[in-house]
């Protein structure tokens, strides 16, 4: 086995050359080839979840030993994977940005699509393979059941997956917030060096710091923003190994509830600048927004297993649903007539993207900014919508899907959950207005049941989210404690 280059231009394509050869030797290959482990973040391959699979794997690779005196992890070869096959990297320009920043050539690398089966030998114990995750703490079903995962690094809800993985490592929102995964892989990276004093070269730095800033915007803390003191920790110790760093900015002894301005200010600009490529899906049709940032869930109803699909979206629901989206435009108003076809269109679209990836509920969660009236300040803004299909023909759907609803509003109170967080669900109004009415925009293409009136066998629902700090990672468990409650 050779030894990993340092620099992180010549480390990719030397992981994912490891990574091929392995995949190209037989199960019971003779001798007995080394162990490999595919650290991989979420399927939705945000930038946090690109950057931590590559820094993890960095790390676990240079800094072996530590890790496995101090965790017990297996020795031999960690490669980072992304959960995006390799024709829809396009769909994430943020992370396109980034990789060409740090010097990552995309061809370096290894896409899920490049693997094969996933639920094959190829991939399992018997050819001394095994999995770590980051950015998520359970394999997805397309995975199947039969692999070791050693390595968890996430900052979702424990789900009590894979327990006896030796390196587990959980930040629950609920309990622990943090605002990126990355800032965990840099804490490993911190304890690493510690004992190591093996420093990250600036290029894995500014890997990290990148999703740091881009999930915090810059280390806005909480409760306005995302940031936690970890992640200023985690910023502190990533900052001089950087080329964000200045002589003349401190990062001894950081205040991590209140971070002074000047500690991230010379990431201010490409924080900024990341915002607002991620910002921009102009790029994307319905397909590719749906796709863009997805995630899957199951959940087990009786003998059944309940598959929801989960996608984040940077825009209003009425941008999409008039596409002025994709000429970075506003449109202020809408006449009845059109308003409904639109919802026509956008209804049928969930259902058939329900049906393309096999599911039983699709949830698309909207967030975005939205001028006042009056000051033009921008406000932040959250839509939910659910589209629910018709699973179990011996139940009645349409009395489920008012129990959904139900449960989903009363979230968090002490009706439903009174342990979880609300999301303070209200009455849907759009950013368009009704020209003969004057009133804004309301949800379209339903009957007085939810039932979608385009597509048979379909339910909707549509919600303005007052909660506008609850994210997936808030909302994907409480829908999941819903359906397990109502159905």
């Amino acid at each position: 086995m050779s030894v990993a280059p340092t620099e992180i231009q010549a480390y990719m394509p030397w992981a994912k050359a490891q990574a091929m050869a392995r995949l190209s030797q037989p199960v019971s290959a003779t001798p007995p080839q080394p162990h490999v482990t595919f650290i991989m973040g979420n399927e939705a391959g945000d930038l946090d979840s690109a950057a931590s699979a590559i820094a993890l794997s960095y790390i676990l690779n240079h800094d072996q030993s530590y890790f496995v005196h101090t965790y017990r992890v297996p020795g031999g070869v960690y490669v980072p994977l992304i959960q995006t096959p390799r024709n829809a990297l396009y769909q994430r320009r943020e992370n396109l940005a980034v990789y060409e920043a740090v010097g990552i050539a995309l061809e370096d690398l290894l896409c899920i699509d490049e693997l094969g089966p996933l639920s094959t030998r190829r991939l399992g114990s018997a050819a001394n393979v095994s999995l770590g995750l980051v950015d998520h703490a359970k394999l997805s079903e397309v995975w199947g059941d039969q692999h070791v995962v050693d390595v968890i690094v996430d900052h979702h809800e424990d789900e009590g997956a894979h327990m006896d993985a030796p390196l587990r490592i959980i930040y629950a929102p609920t309990v622990h917030p943090v605002g990126s995964a990355a800032s965990i892989v840099a804490m490993l990276a911190a304890q690493a060096q510690a004992e190591t004093a093996q420093a990250l070269p600036s290029g894995v730095a500014d890997l990290l710091l990148s999703a740091i800033v881009l999930d915090t915007r810059n280390l806005r803390m909480q409760p306005d923003g995302k940031g936690t003191p970890m992640d200023v920790r985690a910023y502190a110790s990533l900052l001089p190994s950087s080329s964000f760093y200045q002589a003349n900015t401190s990062v001894e002894a950081v205040e991590a509830v209140h971070p002074p301005p000047s500690l991230t200010q010379s990431t201010q600009a490409w924080s900024d600048q990341l915002r607002q490529i991620k910002k921009d899906v102009s790029h994307l049709d319905t397909h590719g927004l749906l796709t863009r940032d997805f995630k899957t869930a199951q959940v087990q109803i009786g003998q059944r297993s309940v598959h929801v699909g989960l996608a984040s979206v940077p825009i209003s629901l009425s941008s999409w649903l008039s596409q002025s989206y994709r000429s970075l435009s506003t449109e202020f108003s809408v006449d009845t007539a059109r308003a409904e076809h639109e919802w026509d269109v956008w209804w049928t679209s969930m259902a058939w993207f329900m049906q393309e990836k096999h599911l039983d509920m699709a949830v698309v969660l909207a967030s975005y900014s939205e001028a006042q009236a009056d000051t033009q300040e921008r406000k932040s803004r959250r839509d939910l919508a659910i589209a629910y299909r018709d699973y179990d023909h011996t139940r009645d759907s349409s009395a489920d899907m008012a129990r959904i609803i139900a449960g989903l509003e009363q979230f968090g109170t002490a009706v439903v959950a009174p342990d979880g967080i609300a999301l303070d669900l209200q009455t849907w109004k759009g950013e368009r207005r009704i020209p003969t009415t004057g009133k804004k925009e309301r949800v379209q293409g339903l009957d007085a049941a939810h039932r979608v009136r385009a597509v048979p066998g379909v339910w909707g629902a549509v919600w303005r989210q007052g909660n506008t700090q609850a994210n997936r990672k808030i909302v994907q468990p409480a829908l999941l404690r819903v359906l397990q409650y109502v159905l």
